[in-house]
């Protein structure tokens, strides 16, 4: 019988980075909420915006501002949970912002935390939007130690983090938000299931136009809201979407 032929290489800091924060998705239970939001409005707003104005805006920023004010309404929705059955509710909503970056050879998936999304501006969070796309990477010699060493001492402090509600918010924030909003094809509507370590994250699919009731074109967008079964329940996700929604509908600069 012949033998198999193979290679070894190493399992590089980057891949280990990426997999190890997928691990931290384990330490919640993610409730979802598929809807649709009527983006038409806030479209021509961004447009204005840029021509009267001359003001850098993006839809993007806008609905991150709408989360921030949704978010705002229920304490609870940002709230981390500690030791000793303690709910730590915060006066900021710092979203989790993933990003693509490249280092060294390895493309990987990173944040940028955006701190008080739920009392910044729509022209204050776009900066911040610009910021995290320009933003670049190079691994740090403690990130090669912490790394290198064996996984049971890094989920020994994983385990700390997530129960050190001040330890988690600092690392990686306490509300999620990512995009990939773009035309979509056809009728569908692309809407992901993001995981995610967060009590509360959204996921901004993408859109279409139709032609509603009065014969006029609107862009409808796809919307994936998620919650942490452990801080709350369905009630509050339900609440945080029609809010959103409301806040969609009434968003002015």
């Amino acid at each position: 019988m012949a033998e198999d032929r193979y290679t070894v290489v190493p399992f590089s800091t980057e891949k280990i980075m990426s997999a190890d924060g997928s691990l931290l998705n384990k330490y919640v239970e993610l409730i979802n909420c598929l809807f649709e939001v009527d983006i038409t409005a806030i479209r021509q707003k961004v447009k204005e915006a840029r021509n009267q104005h001359k003001q850098e805006l993006s839809v993007l920023a806008c609905l991150l501002y709408c989360y921030g004010q949704t978010l705002h309404k229920f304490k609870e929705s940002y709230a981390l949970r500690g030791n000793g059955n303690k709910l730590f509710l915060f006066e900021e909503a710092d979203a989790f912002f993933p990003v693509d970056i490249r280092i060294g050879e390895e493309k990987l998936l990173w944040c940028k935390i955006i701190k008080g999304i739920n009392v910044k501006s729509a022209y204050e969070l776009e900066q911040e939007i610009r910021a995290a796309k320009a933003m670049t990477k190079e691994i740090t010699k403690a990130e090669k130690i912490f790394f290198s060493l064996p996984y049971f001492v890094r989920k020994w402090y994983y385990n700390y983090m997530m129960g050190n509600p001040l330890v988690r918010k600092g690392y990686g924030g306490n509300v999620y938000f990512t995009s990939m909003i773009h035309r979509g094809n056809g009728d569908s509507l692309l809407k992901i299931v993001p995981q995610h370590f967060h009590t509360t994250g959204m996921f901004v699919g993408t859109y279409k136009q139709i032609t509603n009731s009065d014969g006029k074109e609107a862009s409808i967008l796809g919307i994936t809201l998620s919650l942490d079964h452990i801080i709350s329940d369905a009630d509050l996700l339900a609440k945080l979407a029609r809010e959103f929604v409301n806040q969609v509908d009434h968003f002015t600069l």
